[in-house]
């Protein structure tokens, strides 16, 4: 910007001085001195106003000479810049997309606004990839200025979806400010993924049902969690610091739920066979397939496909205990 400036104040400087010049050596009036520097600059040879003097001569000499590489130098400049910052966004426009296109198994996040960006800094925390999606530019030029991958168009796009590689994706989010754009979302994301995990923001209560019939696993309306929250820890204050421990990835301690597989190590041991203690891991509950939740969970329980773990540990015994990926 400021060599812009720069180069921009040359079209005022370089007709003044000429002026100046004119007016001081040939003692003409300002207008035929002005006249005389912009037809000299320009270099279209209409005929002087007077007879020049050598001084003048001399003078016309240094200040075509000096003009033309001042234009010629700002006139290159000018199409550096402007080459330059198309060439600049046709590359960053291209490592995006290559970005985009290698995504898998990942999140797509529906909305940069505060609440998208706040879930988009949770995810990059916990290193997990994940692409936002917004319409507005603006939003979108901050969401790549924190080097986050996004994509600019409408969530309720089929297409925009599938660029977004909705069919390789682990789950989605639609946190966008309108519950009908939300729900169309939804619709679109289940419709093209049939398995996709869809979690979504509902702003007023009316719409969390017509969001469950569109397909979305989760609803979650911010006002009343909210309240929840507040609730809880109005009755209970210790109950915060208790999550800050769980969500402070500097300590290494993860709460987690694990889906037992089919086959998997997990299958047809009980929880005194794995010894999860002696590891370092809290099961706090299971919940059996047929919805049943066990808490405390009995240490001779027999886990069984599509069961689910609720536990507490450092995030490597984890990993190493339930097959978690990193």
């Amino acid at each position: 910007m400021r060599t812009l400036a720069t180069l921009l104040s040359f079209l005022i400087i370089l007709p003044a001085a000429g002026t100046l010049g004119f007016w001081v050596i040939e003692g003409w009036s300002f207008l035929d001195s002005l006249y005389m520097a912009i037809i000299t600059l320009s270099t279209v040879g209409y005929e002087v106003v007077e007879p020049i003097s050598d001084a003048g001569k001399v003078f016309i000499i240094i200040y075509i000479i000096t003009s033309l590489s001042i234009v010629i130098y700002s006139l290159t400049k000018i199409g550096e810049m402007a080459v330059g910052g198309e060439l600049k966004s046709i590359l960053r426009r291209r490592l995006m997309n290559q970005k985009i296109n290698a995504l898998h198994e990942h999140y797509i996040v529906c909305g940069a606004g505060r609440m998208g960006a706040a879930i988009c800094s949770q995810l990059e925390k916990a290193k997990e990839p994940f692409i936002v999606i917004d319409k507005d530019p603006e939003k979108i030029d901050q969401a790549r200025e924190r080097g986050w991958i996004s994509l600019e168009g409408d969530a309720t796009s089929d297409e925009v979806l599938k660029e977004a590689q909705l069919q390789t994706a682990l789950c989605i989010t639609t946190v966008l400010p309108n519950d009908s754009d939300n729900l169309f979302t939804v619709m679109s994301a289940r419709l093209l993924n049939h398995s996709l995990k869809i979690i979504s923001r509902a702003n007023d209560e009316s719409a969390i049902n017509k969001l469950k019939r569109a397909g979305a696993n989760r609803i979650v309306n911010p006002y009343s969690t909210g309240a929840v929250k507040i609730s809880q820890l109005m009755i209970n204050p210790q109950l915060e610091e208790f999550i800050e421990i769980l969500g402070d990835k500097e300590l290494g301690i993860d709460l987690t739920i694990t889906h037992v597989e089919r086959a998997s190590k997990l299958e047809g041991k009980t929880l005194e066979d794995l010894r999860f203690t002696d590891q370092g891991i809290i099961v706090i509950a299971i919940r059996g397939k047929n919805g049943k939740i066990l808490l405390p969970p009995p240490k001779n329980y027999v886990l069984n496909a599509s069961d689910s773990l609720v536990t507490v540990g450092t995030t490597e015994s984890l990993q190493s205990a339930l097959d978690i990926k990193s």
